[in-house]
């Protein structure tokens, strides 16, 4: 982390690698599927390269192919952001760990003291949400408060995705949500992170490794992998969120209403901050892209039918308004910044 003229700059890291639990589709990397003759991977470079509070972008993934791609696609490494491509290690975790500790070599390729780095904060990226916009990415960043957090993740309101969905014969891509107490959500992929300050950091691993939960046997192995056998309180809350997501699908929304009750947003982040042993926060963006990923071939044929369009809505996107405690004055955020139109 740097800082220009008072104006805070963290690494990126864009995870794009191989390992055991990651999801293919089409058998294929995700971060090399094609979308409009280019790589999702090259959407997401040419996204981090316009944002302001980025400063170096670290590519980790099997590092000769990302080089083939990146060569073979005319990416510049060297402007207007440098980019590094790190060799994946055997997981998610690994590979963010290691890719963290890469940043923190300084010119003579040695890493430092790991203590004076406590405090850093890397933002971590997905491979396969071709429809982030710098905006969204600069909202996030400016908006998270690492000064009194560890780990900030981003959400999107259902309300934000409901465009996106399949409509009038044109197919779309319909999420699961988070159903909490307030609203229900969307986790955006977007996380903003000082690795040194999570205590039980290997447990990003289980989290990725279940992270399908329509899985009944995934919902109990990652229960007792995170909470063990004795953390009734835990419990409560996981089996809350479960029910509600399970009663969604039955589109029984008074059922949903009535379990999302036992997750006020407030105790969920006490939640995960007592098991990841650090302060956590989930901060709602009002930018819905970086949900938008791909987890399977059905999306990524709706991603691949509706991406201009879903293009052309995202960049003529308002801005979201601020208001004041009194409600008179109205300010925006971050300029809008226009991706480059899609080469065909």
């Amino acid at each position: 982390m740097s800082s220009t003229n008072g104006h805070k700059k963290y690494d990126a890291v864009l995870v794009a690698g191989e390992g055991k639990f990651s999801y293919k589709v089409h058998h294929q990397n995700k971060a090399f599927l094609t979308i409009n003759g280019k790589c999702l991977i090259h959407y997401i470079v040419e996204t981090l390269q316009q944002v302001k509070s980025i400063q170096d972008i670290y590519v980790v993934g099997h590092k000769e192919k990302l080089q083939q791609v990146f060569l073979s696609g005319h990416v510049d490494l060297n402007s207007p952001k440098r980019i590094h491509i790190v060799e994946q290690q055997s997981n998610l975790y690994e590979n963010v760990w290691h890719t963290f500790l890469q940043s923190l070599k300084n010119e003579n390729e040695e890493v430092p003291n790991t203590e004076i780095h406590r405090d850093r904060a890397i933002l971590i990226v997905p491979c396969d949400a071709p429809l982030m916009t710098p905006q969204e990415v600069e909202y996030f960043i400016s908006h998270a408060d690492m000064e009194n957090y560890d780990h900030v993740l981003g959400l999107v309101s259902r309300e934000k995705l409901k465009y996106f969905y399949p409509q009038e014969g044109k197919p779309g891509i319909k999420m699961a949500y988070l159903h909490i107490k307030e609203d229900s959500f969307r986790i955006n992929n977007l996380h903003m992170v000082k690795p040194l300050r999570i205590e039980n950091r290997e447990y990003i691993q289980k989290m990725y490794q279940y992270r399908y939960q329509r899985n009944f046997k995934n919902l109990v192995l990652f229960a007792l992998s995170i909470f063990g056998k004795s953390k009734a309180r835990h419990y409560k809350n996981y089996i809350g969120l479960q029910l509600s997501l399970f009663f969604a699908n039955l589109r029984l929304g008074f059922l949903v209403d009535y379990f999302r009750q036992l997750n006020p947003k407030k105790v969920l982040e006490k939640r995960i901050c007592t098991i990841m042993k650090t302060r956590f926060m989930a901060l709602e963006v009002p930018y819905p892209g970086a949900a938008l990923d791909i987890d399977n071939a059905k999306d990524y044929e709706a991603m691949k039918t509706r991406f201009d369009d879903w293009w052309k809505y995202l960049r003529a996107s308002k801005e979201p308004r601020i208001f004041t405690k009194d409600h008179d004055k109205v300010s925006r955020t971050t300029k809008v910044v226009a991706r480059p139109s899609p080469t065909h």
